[in-house]
């Protein structure tokens, strides 16, 4: 038999006990080289034969276990933590099915479990991350593309990172891309659990001068995200007294102290107490269905207590995040919603103020950054979200190619005479024009209006888009000319294309030429 087993992180006591009895027993011994602490070996029984993997290829391992089982000796193959993770063990279980020689796996204590209990940390800290996410960079060993460290750190999970400590500069870099904000917590744990072990805190923007400052260039698990820092977390559920289970009773939420401390956390008010502010989010949610939110906006909401924000806004994502509290007001009430939102910031709640489309795009973030100038210990930090300039754009094909200039209709924080001022000079400069707001109850002919002052500039048979409901429940695109719009059907959940002097019509969509086709017969750029 083939004993495939876990040498555990480091410290010669973390081998399990099988794990330590298959040692003993064993006639053949391959252990994987200088990550195997060798004081393991000591375990080996007199006149066992030792390998070391790590000067051997796959063939040459397999040559031994081959000779070794022919003879009928008990065979030890030892890795390095558990053989499951970045063990290489697939390729040697299918060459041992091939000879059909028996084996079996003793796991074994992982480096990155080691890791966190030299850090004294818990990676799934109720409210903080709730996943663990183990994976490594691209090096000389390639990983899949749909795996790459930016896409993962979309979630801002607690995240391990094998293999990566000599390409620290560019994990910064692709952790930041992806998401996790520069200041995110991390560590550097060198040789978990060994003798000469290292531990470096730091934040996700200068893991490399952490590790350069200590001189820490490989053998070391990267670990970032909010869990490292284990603060801010809520209580969890399981040792809840209010909290009832197949074993006991939920107590009286109004009787006893501990009931009491447990509802404070529920609600947000021990942050308060402990002094904590909350963070608050500006999400852009996408036009309108869930598919259409980006996966950092997700995970913004799924971190905050609160979502605040326009009743129907509220309303496409309350299916989405049923247990969180949200604050709510109609139209025309934008900066009460956001002082109620900062005021949950200093309560202690994260908070998210949900933005139809883009939060900086006739979204809220602008109004909340100017209110955090009276309020500076609340942080602000705006997650962008797909506009629907784009989103519509994507219905129609394809008519913002070339420079576009976008422009609301809606004169209630602006002046109509300047609005009109805006849609000329850009029908003038032959900019696509984008229109937000192109028609309500209160101003029914702006849209007329604006077609009026832009065909002075531009053909009856320019090419336009109506692009309505997007991304919702009756969505819908119509292709027309200039002329036709002037009469065509609009409200404020459509957003209104006009094409410039290049756009045309093919098939069913709207294109605005870039002008690629002058590039390559011309040999200019474009």
């Amino acid at each position: 038999m083939v004993h495939i087993v876990g040498a555990g992180p480091g410290a010669t006591d973390l081998i399990t006990v099988r794990g330590a009895r298959l040692l003993k027993e064993a006639d053949v011994i391959i252990y994987a080289g200088s990550l195997v602490n060798k004081e393991l070996l000591e375990l080996a029984k007199e006149g066992a034969e030792v390998y070391d993997s790590a000067r051997m290829t796959l063939e040459e391992v397999m040559a031994v276990i081959k000779r070794a089982w022919k003879e009928k000796k008990e065979i030890l193959r030892l890795h390095t933590g558990d053989p499951c993770i970045y063990g290489a063990i697939r390729e040697q279980m299918d060459a041992m099915d091939k000879e059909k020689i028996p084996y079996e796996i003793c796991p074994g204590v992982s480096s990155f479990c080691g890791a966190a209990s030299s850090l004294g940390m818990e990676y799934t800290l109720p409210g903080i991350s709730q996943s663990v996410i183990i994976t490594r960079m691209a090096g000389r060993t390639p990983v899949p593309d749909r795996e790459s460290i930016a896409s993962f750190a979309v979630h801002q999970t607690s995240m391990v990172l094998f293999l990566s400590a000599g390409m620290l500069r560019e994990l910064s870099a692709e952790l930041i891309k992806g998401g996790y904000p520069a200041d995110t917590p991390a560590a550097i744990v060198y040789k978990a659990t060994w003798p000469e072990e290292k531990i470096v805190r730091c934040e996700v923007k200068n893991l490399a001068e952490a590790a350069e400052a200590e001189g820490i260039t490989k053998t070391a698990l990267i670990i970032v995200g909010e869990a490292v820092g284990q603060k801010d977390y809520e209580r969890s559920k399981l040792y809840d007294p209010c909290f009832e289970t197949e074993y006991r009773k939920a107590q009286n939420p109004e009787m006893g102290e501990a009931c009491g401390k447990a509802e404070d956390e529920k609600t947000g008010d021990l942050r308060q107490k402990e002094g904590r502010t909350g963070r608050l989010y500006v999400v852009g949610i996408g036009p309108g269905s869930a598919k259409g939110m980006t996966g950092e906006a997700r995970q913004a909401l799924e971190r905050c207590q609160v979502i605040a924000g326009y009743t129907v806004y509220a309303d496409l994502v309350r299916d989405e995040f049923p247990q969180k509290e949200y604050l709510t007001t109609p139209m025309t009430r934008e900066e009460e919603r956001c002082r109620m939102a900062i005021a949950c910031c200093l309560e202690g709640k994260d908070t998210a103020m949900i933005c139809s489309g883009d939060g900086g795009v006739y979204g809220m973030a602008g109004l909340l950054l100017e209110l955090a100038e009276e309020t500076s210990q609340v942080e602000i930090c705006v997650v962008p979200g797909v506009t629907a300039a784009c989103s519509g754009a994507a219905a129609l094909g394809a008519p913002l190619m070339h420079d576009f200039a976008v422009i609301s209709l809606s004169d209630r924080l602006t002046p109509i005479e300047t609005i009109w001022e805006r849609v000329e000079k850009a029908a003038a400069a032959d900019f696509v024009i984008c229109l937000y707001n192109p028609r309500s109850k209160g101003r029914p002919d702006y849209l007329r209006q604006a077609c009026e002052r832009i065909l002075k500039y531009r053909s009856p048979q320019t090419i336009c888009g109506l692009a309505k409901r997007i991304g919702r429940e009756g969505e819908e695109t119509e292709i027309l000319t200039l002329k036709e719009l002037m009469e065509a059907e609009a409200d404020m959940f459509t957003t209104v294309y006009i094409g410039n002097s290049s756009t045309k019509q093919i098939g069913g969509h709207m294109v605005t030429p870039r002008g690629y086709e002058r590039k390559y017969f011309s040999g200019k750029d474009a």
